[in-house]
């Protein structure tokens, strides 16, 4: 057990150090494209990219977590029987996707006529999944994610390279299109080439069936899970315009941000708790360290993007993208809540209790889908992100609570001291915002204040085992450096 816990902590430190370079891509390539494109396109991009995902997460099978979470060793015939299910699934999508592209696009009224070809383009990328999803399925089983950072990040290079260049040479909506091909066959051969396996057809009834009926019941959590967020590009896209479905995913793309390194590390924790599934004890004492890491950003994120969004979406991205700021600020408390139902999630999936999950998400999506059409029509797109953030918070604590009865209290209980430090970084961060002073200056003195704040009334709040291997850590490093020291005047 000593032995995966130490794997599992080397990959989320691989994925986390690739995680901040991509941060740094993706930041500087979408203040580029904010800047240059709008709202607008980068809507009718996304609702492009949801028609596309729309049909092929019907066709997915849940063959990539069942491969994964399989205790026995993955054959050769697996691999080939599960690359040929997928193959020929997505062959049927995406001639689904070519011949009603005309009746998807026209659902759409505001939308241009490249919807159309949009929607073709996209569905391409869906080959290059099935391509690389068996490469991606060894490594993540073995939890070499060393290998998968490099060729992530470089990935990502790829899109973001490709998406400005295309974008300051005026090619308007097609800069996300193209980049995403660009990007998906880069990541393809540069996984396949990370893990490679013979690519070659095979078919096994029995097998099929099996890998079909365990993996169902994560594709059907990965409906569920999908139906809450079809609101903004279905209805808000269809009765107010791209542009309004532009803000509302820009809004909740940035003020969750950190769920971007939450799904790293959730990659780690299903492979994680599927090793340890047996010892229940131990995966609550693991799963509470998990949240306490990841909410200790969460909290930090909130705290910044409260007191200082609106400045810096100003500065930043232009005044064009201001109606996204309250909706920004309503998906950044919906964040720790968040933090805590895909970390439940990927718990409850580990050890073996999918249908509850899948349960408490069928409930989520469609509150969720209710709510946001009432709110939409009482309050505008902002609606969407409120109801979000209701729908979030209760589906976290009942997801929590499957684990055990009890659960939720205990953990929630340990993690009280997560609260103060979110309170006094916002009050102190709006406290200088009263103070008259240049833009520019003003928000760097609120983001220093609130992030200062913050880390001092942590280190406060923080209980003592989190502490101890701080101190530990330091007094290593500070040994290390005195030896190094000590070694360089030896040598003199």
């Amino acid at each position: 057990m000593t032995d995966v816990h130490a794997q599992a902590k080397r990959g989320i430190k691989l994925l986390m150090g690739r995680q901040v370079l991509l941060q740094i891509v993706t930041f500087s390539g979408g203040i580029v494209l904010a800047r240059v494109l709008g709202p607008a396109q980068f809507g009718l991009y996304q609702i492009a990219a949801f028609l596309v995902a729309a049909f092929s997460i019907f066709g997915d099978f849940g063959l990539a977590s069942t491969l994964i979470q399989r205790k026995e060793d993955l054959t050769e015939l697996d691999i080939r029987v599960a690359f040929t299910l997928q193959f020929a699934v997505t062959t049927v999508i995406v001639a689904a996707l070519f011949i009603t592209a005309p009746w998807l696009a026209h659902f759409y009224p505001k939308a241009p006529p490249a919807t159309v070809w949009l929607v073709r383009a996209l569905s391409l990328s869906l080959y290059l999944t099935s391509w690389r999803t068996m490469s991606a399925v060894q490594l993540e089983r073995h939890l070499k994610y060393d290998r998968i950072a490099r060729v992530e990040v470089i990935e990502s290079l790829a899109y973001q390279g490709t998406a400005v260049i295309l974008a300051l040479t005026r090619h308007g909506v097609w800069s996300y299109a193209i980049a995403v091909l660009v990007s998906g066959i880069t990541g393809t051969v540069l996984m396949y080439a990370a893990s490679p396996w013979l690519i070659k057809f095979g078919f096994d009834g029995a097998m099929a069936r099996k890998l079909v009926r365990t993996g169902v019941p994560f594709q059907v959590q990965m409906i569920i899970n999908s139906l809450g967020d079809w609101v903004t590009p279905l209805f808000v896209g269809r009765i107010i315009g791209p542009a309004a479905v532009g803000y509302i995913i820009w809004a909740s793309s940035n003020g969750k941000k950190p769920m971007l390194l939450v799904s790293n590390v959730v990659r780690v924790a299903f492979p994680h708790f599927s090793r340890i599934q047996h010892d229940r004890a131990e995966v609550e004492r693991v799963l509470e360290r998990y949240f306490s890491h990841l909410l200790i950003a969460g909290g930090l994120w909130l705290a910044v993007i409260v007191t200082a969004s609106p400045a810096i979406v100003r500065i930043v991205y232009t005044s064009k993208w201001l109606p996204a700021v309250p909706p920004l600020m309503v998906y950044a408390f919906a964040l720790c809540f968040d933090i805590i139902g895909w970390l439940s999630t990927s718990t409850l999936n580990a050890i073996g209790k999918t249908q509850f999950a899948n349960k408490v998400y069928l409930f989520r999506s469609f509150a969720n889908i209710i709510l946001a059409i009432v709110f939409v029509i009482f309050f505008g797109f902002i609606g969407v992100a409120v109801a979000s953030f209701v729908t979030i918070t209760f589906s976290a604590i009942w997801l929590l609570e499957g684990l055990g009865q009890g659960t939720s209290r205990r953990i929630l209980t340990n993690l009280s001291w997560l609260i103060p430090p979110v309170v006094v970084g916002i009050i102190c961060g709006k406290a200088i915002g009263l103070v008259p002073s240049p833009m520019l200056f003003s928000v760097i003195l609120c983001a220093f204040l609130t992030i200062f704040s913050y880390l001092a009334t942590l280190w406060i709040t923080m209980p003592s085992r989190f502490k101890s291997p701080i101190f530990n850590r330091l007094q290593e490093q500070w040994a290390t450096i005195r030896g190094v020291r000590v070694k360089a005047q030896t040598n003199l």
